[in-house]
Parts: C-alpha cells; structure tokens; sequence
C-alpha cells in the first residue's frame, strides 16, 4: 500500500455501479420478504435470516461517497451549511410524499388500514422513529443522523473528530455487550458502518491499494460464508460487523478502480442516480404488485419463482419513472428556489436501504 496526493475530482464511475448494485440488493431482500408473509414463498429461506448484508453495503457506500465528495470542504462553514440544506431537499419531499401516500392509500382499500396514532404519524415524518410508517425506509433515520454528524463535522472538524471517534468507539463497545446499557437509537451500529465506509474513502483519497482485485475478491468471498452461516448456521457471527468488513473491503477495491478513466454501462449509472427513488417507493410498489398478482390468482398460472422476478422488474421500472417524473424536477425546481441555482449539474449523491 502506497501513499499517494489523491484529487477527489467527484467522478465515481465504477461506484454509480456500486450504488445500482446495492438498490437492487435490498429491492430484492424486501420483495423475497413480501413474497414470504404474502404467499410462504422464501428464495433459499432468506426472508428468515436476521439480515442479507444489502443494507450493510449501501451504508458503506452512502458513508465513501460523503466523505469522497465533501470532505475537501471540512471548515468552510458555508459550504457545510450548504451541504444541510441540500440533503434536506434531497431525502424530505420525496420521502413525504411517500409517507402521505402510505396514510391515504388505506383509506380507499379498507383491508390495508393499519390504523396510525398522531405520535407515530408525526415521528414518521420526522424521522425520529426506527419504524416509520413507510417501513423500507427505516434505515432513513440512521443516514439521517450520520448527514448531521457531517454536517457538524464539515463546520467544526476540529471539535467533530474526537466525538465522531467516542461515538464510534462507544458503540463498538455496545456491540459486544460491554456496555449494553447505551440507547441504540444514538449509539447503533448502522451509523458505524456508514462511518466506515467514510473511512475507506479516506484511505482511497490518501493511498494506492496494490491489492484491489484481491479486496474484492476476498469481500464477496467473505459474504459468501455468512449467507453459508445463514443457511445452515454453522456457528454464531455478528452479522453487522461481518457485512460491513466485506462491504469495506469490497468498497476499498472498487474505489481503487474508480481512479482509471472507465465507461460505465448507462444503464446502471442510470440506477445509481435513480437509487433514491428506487429506495424511497419500492416498498410501496412492492406490496401493490404483489396484491394484484394475489387478486389475479397469477400465481396459478406463473411460479412464485417468475413471479418475483416479474414483480422485481415492474418495481423498479416504477421507481425509475418516479425518479424521472417526481423526484428530479422536484430537487431541481427546489434547489432553484432555495440555493438560487439555474440548473443542478450534478447529481447530489444520495444512498439509502433493508
């Protein structure tokens, strides 16, 4: 591993990849689990594992392309300001209009009435729940909290590295039950891992990774053992921490590559600049298809199987044409409004997930 002077010039190629990649993954974790409570269809008992790693990795890329594209900008109190207010017009509006949806659905199919207390309604919109109405996006709350501890980190670096680096040791330590008595809403280890993934852009930015092929190759390795460990339960491992390291090293390989010019496939920088979209509104489509195919009786002609294939394929062309019809001439026409800007060059890269 060499040191080197790394520009972070903001052009992430190979990672747009890593964005598609880790939306579908959790787009398929969250369908596989509709298709188990709906219709007792489970793909390799998935749906019964404590967690898949799709939201692992998208944290750890939600926590390298932060930190790869804004740290520059750590002290310039303007630019952190900035920085706030972007993310609040990225994640807020598409996110509400979600949640809303989720509340007044019900009311036209009485059968989905769930039924929601005006604290839960409110913390929902807010944010301030780990179970939000619109339950996909209850990592939404983590990556939350981790834009303020940025934010705070871009406007008073010298006070934030210390308190980032106390949160994430206290953490760890609550991980491993040392001190069990911390609140998991503060102190969780999704927020750790976000942070690790702004760590393996650190090492990016400052390092040459002679073994990129081989970081790669041993993360999805890795990942291969724990869903082995998932299946047969072969010995007790911390799920979190065993994705997240693969995530990281996986990450730590990729971004190495992303330092060559490459032509990456339109199609899945497509889809890592609709991610938000995809990850905001697949739950809701999920669960719409999936009670059209029931009231169809469509699984007595199909298997569950291409069902949910069929059903993967539809959510996602949906959620791209909400990204092409809601979400970016909303964020555009507010960003105009709100920062005085004439046209957004640039994607505000935005990760989110199960």
């Amino acid at each position: 591993m060499k040191i080197m002077k790394q520009s972070n010039s903001g052009k992430l190629e190979i990672i747009q990849i890593s964005r598609a990649l880790a939306i579908l993954f959790v787009l398929i974790g969250h369908a596989n689990n509709n298709f188990y409570q709906e219709i007792g269809y489970d793909w390799f008992n998935v749906a019964q594992w404590e967690r898949t790693g799709g939201v692992d990795f998208f944290f750890i890329v939600t926590g390298f392309m932060i930190y790869y594209l804004y740290n520059k900008y750590a002290g310039n109190k303007e630019k952190a300001t900035q920085f706030l207010i972007k993310r609040i017009l990225r994640i807020f509006p598409l996110y509400w209009i979600f949640t809303t949806l989720a509340l007044i659905v019900p009311l036209a199919f009485p059968m989905l009435q769930e039924g929601y207390s005006m604290e839960i309604t409110l913390k929902s919109f807010l944010l301030l729940t780990n179970e939000p109405i619109l339950s996909s996006a209850w990592s939404l709350t983590h990556i939350v909290f981790f834009y303020l501890l940025f934010f705070a980190y871009m406007y008073k670096p010298v006070i934030m590295k210390p308190f980032i680096g106390l949160l994430v040791g206290l953490t760890l330590l609550g991980e491993m039950n040392i001190l069990s008595f911390l609140p998991s809403s503060i102190f969780s280890i999704s927020i750790v891992e976000i942070f690790c993934g702004a760590l393996v852009a650190y090492l990016s930015i400052h390092f040459t990774n002679k073994y990129a092929g081989l970081c790669i190759v041993l993360g999805m390795a890795g990942y291969f053992l724990v869903w082995v460990h998932n299946v047969y339960s072969l010995t007790f491992i911390p799920l979190s921490l065993a994705y997240g390291f693969c995530s990281m090293l996986i990450m730590y390989g990729i971004a190495e590559m992303d330092k060559t010019k490459r032509n990456v496939p339109r199609f899945f920088s497509y889809l890592g600049g609709a991610s938000y979209s995809i990850y905001i509104a697949h739950g809701p489509f999920i669960k719409g298809y999936l009670m059209i195919f029931v009231k169809l009786n469509f699984f007595n002609i199909i298997s569950p199987f291409f069902g949910l294939i069929i059903i993967i394929l539809l959510v996602t062309a949906s959620c791209c044409i909400v990204y092409n019809v809601v979400e970016k001439p909303l964020v555009e026409t507010l960003r105009r409004k709100v920062l005085n800007k004439k046209k957004v060059t640039q994607p505000v890269p935005h990760l989110l997930a199960k």
